[in-house]
């Protein structure tokens, strides 16, 4: 059989060499780094394939609804409580990525931002950092979401209705 050799794929966060990609699956984890790296194909004509991290994937994705959302608000006035969810979703996003790649990053030894590739100690104490920053902001919106809940003006349980109060005093 004539069959054309393929080389390996390199991870995109730590150019190391990966294991051949199985047949019909889109997620594939890097043995060296364990990022998750997802493969699509960028042109369907010549079916080239790309492959990039999930958390990379991820972040654009939270980018691009903060941006539509924010668009969307400013295009057409709402309330001010309903930018609250606006940028709290993508910035839960933001934060459980970073949750994810600083747990990675602390395990494996190995990081990368802002196009450097880090290993070792560093690599370890940027995880670290960026774990806790990604904890930091998941509170921040959870924190943004209840406080639109209160402005909502959703009843408690066991607390009576406005015209039950009204009606007493």
């Amino acid at each position: 059989m004539n069959m054309i050799s393929l080389p390996r794929p390199t991870c995109p966060y730590c150019d190391a060499a990966m294991r051949r990609w199985p047949l019909g699956q889109a997620v594939l984890a890097c043995d060296t780094c364990r990022r998750p790296i997802v493969r699509y194909l960028a042109q369907p004509s010549s079916r080239i394939f790309r492959l990039r991290p999930v958390y990379t994937v991820i972040y654009v994705a939270a980018f691009v609804v903060l941006l539509l959302t924010l668009a969307l608000i400013a295009f057409n006035p709402v309330e001010t409580r309903h930018i609250i969810p606006a940028i709290a979703i993508p910035i839960a996003m933001f934060g459980a990525c970073d949750i994810a790649d600083g747990w990675l990053s602390w395990r494996t030894s190995i990081d990368r931002g802002w196009r450097t590739l880090r290993r070792g100690k560093a690599a370890r104490a940027i995880g670290l950092a960026r774990g806790l920053f990604g904890i930091a902001g998941v509170a921040v919106a959870i924190i943004g979401l209840l406080a639109y809940d209160e402005m909502a003006g959703s009843p408690r349980p066991g607390t009576p209705s406005p015209k039950i109060a009204a009606g007493r005093t």
